[in-house]
């Protein structure tokens, strides 16, 4: 094998573990919009930046 072959190799993998990561890690967050349904995006970015923290307060 050459270095270009491993070097492809390796960087195709790179690329399918961030692809999965992100798809995953986002639809956890849609997962989680979905399941408290708040009211306003504004809401919804507070939850986010908050680690979900204010859905406890409501």
């Amino acid at each position: 094998m050459t270095w270009d072959i491993i070097l492809g190799i390796v960087l195709t993998i790179l690329a399918l573990g961030t692809v999965v990561f992100l798809t995953l890690w986002s639809r956890r967050i849609i997962e989680q919009i979905h399941a408290h349904r708040p009211g306003s995006l504004r809401h919804i970015q507070k939850d986010i930046l908050d680690g979900n923290n204010s859905r406890n307060k409501s």
